[in-house]
């Protein structure tokens, strides 16, 4: 990960409030792809009012739901046990139309089928779950980095599996595994608390039951963690208010758009008539 130019810093809130701050790699993921983004989300906290619910995200949370039950519950149900847990706690929100919500519930009954076979030959191969929807923290002076991971197996030479789910993916490569910022967190975290085990992390599609993994070396691990201390200290000082919206690839799909819109027009209509900025940005 390339170090990064230092931004426009003030003494952060979150440091005086005599509580260490968390950064998630969801945080993180979010402040390097926009800092605006980042600021609506975490700062001003206005995700409410623009962020609407969505199928995969709904999908998403219905298929972990049911597989932690599962694993939490002794793993001993069966498929069809797991299904009407399925239709139990089944999420509604964010289809556009029943054909489209009994479509994905379809395919909730097929992964959920795939997934207790493919649990019948980890069991075979003397693979343990030992932790399902689990929250691990790191703390790293500033802050804590803290990561919810879907899966932890352990396997009989002691090694320690990172298994993140996705419900929307049919096809992983080990490459991705590497590249995926939320992966290298959670190997991060599961390393330091467990420094003598082999840790290493795998994406799982749950459509396909494709699957990869990758590992971080030593170097890479340390390389790593000096690039997030860097990333997360500059969360951490950066001043918000200072941020503007800059236009990128990823801006037609942002939920935040109108309200970039907005200050880009506000913008153009100050410098058209030589009018300073109002304290709000507005």
């Amino acid at each position: 990960m390339p170090a990064r130019k230092s931004s426009a810093r003030k003494p952060s809130a979150k440091k005086s409030s005599g509580r260490k701050p968390t950064l998630s790699p969801t945080r993180i993921a979010t402040y390097l792809e926009c800092a605006v983004r980042y600021k609506y989300i975490y700062e001003d906290k206005i995700g409410r009012f623009f962020m609407r619910a969505k199928p995969g995200y709904s999908f998403g949370s219905t298929l972990h739901h049911v597989l932690q039950h599962f694993h939490a519950e002794g793993a001993t149900h069966s498929a069809e046990e797991l299904i009407v847990r399925m239709e139990q706690t089944w999420i509604g929100a964010g289809y556009a139309t029943d054909e489209q919500e009994q479509a994905h519930r379809e395919a909730g009954q097929q992964i959920v089928q795939a997934y207790h076979a493919a649990h019948q030959e980890r069991l075979a191969g003397q693979v343990e779950t030992i932790a399902t929807e689990k929250t691990l923290s790191y703390d790293m002076d500033q802050f804590k980095l803290s990561g919810r991971i879907d899966r932890i197996d352990r396997h009989p030479d002691g090694s320690l599996e990172i298994i993140d789910y996705k419900s929307g993916r049919w096809e992983t490569t080990s490459d991705e595994v590497a590249g995926d910022l939320a992966m290298c967190c959670y190997q991060l975290i599961l390393k330091r608390l467990h420094p003598d085990a082999r840790v290493f992390a795998t994406i799982y599609c749950l459509r396909s039951g494709n699957q990869a993994s990758a590992e971080l070396s030593e170097e890479a691990l340390d390389q790593f963690e000096r690039d997030i201390r860097q990333i997360g200290a500059e969360i951490l000082d950066r001043d918000f208010s200072q941020a503007e919206p800059v236009r990128k690839d990823i801006c037609p799909e942002c939920e935040f758009l109108p309200v970039c819109e907005r200050f880009w027009r506000n913008k153009a209509r100050r410098e058209r008539l030589d009018v300073p900025p109002s304290p709000d940005g507005g």
